[in-house]
């Protein structure tokens, strides 16, 4: 088992201030996460990502990084407090944050921080 972080919230929606103190600890599969330190989990708040099977009140786990590939499921920092999650694309002059949800529009950026890449969904039933 890898001891997995829950270190805040983030939001499927509009981006919110991100909270990150240790609020739970989550011992979880390694064969599911791996054992690598960077792993970290956060709530999910807000709805742009359902398509893409992250729901309202899920957990997501994040490896820890800052870059990202075209397509990949980011958690990004914009204007360095905001966290949100949603697909990042690179464009000719700008960086595209776009949701899975078909009622929602795209964030456009030129700046952002990527806090990590979503490798996993927890939910609890």
């Amino acid at each position: 088992m890898t001891a997995v972080p829950l270190v805040g919230r983030v939001t499927a929606g509009q981006p919110i201030l991100a909270v990150e103190n240790v609020e739970e600890v989550y011992p979880l599969p390694t064969e599911l996460v791996g054992s690598d330190e960077r792993i970290f989990m956060l709530s999910v708040q807000g709805d742009s990502m359902i398509n893409a099977g992250i729901l309202n009140g899920d957990y997501v786990i994040v490896r820890e990084q800052h870059t990202a590939y075209n397509s990949d499921i980011i958690v990004a920092l914009l204007n360095d407090e905001e966290a949100t999650v949603k697909r990042f694309f690179k464009e000719k002059d700008q960086i595209r944050l776009q949701p899975e949800n078909d009622h929602m529009e795209p964030i456009f950026t030129k700046d952002i921080s990527i806090l990590g890449k979503v490798i996993g969904v927890f939910r609890r039933l």
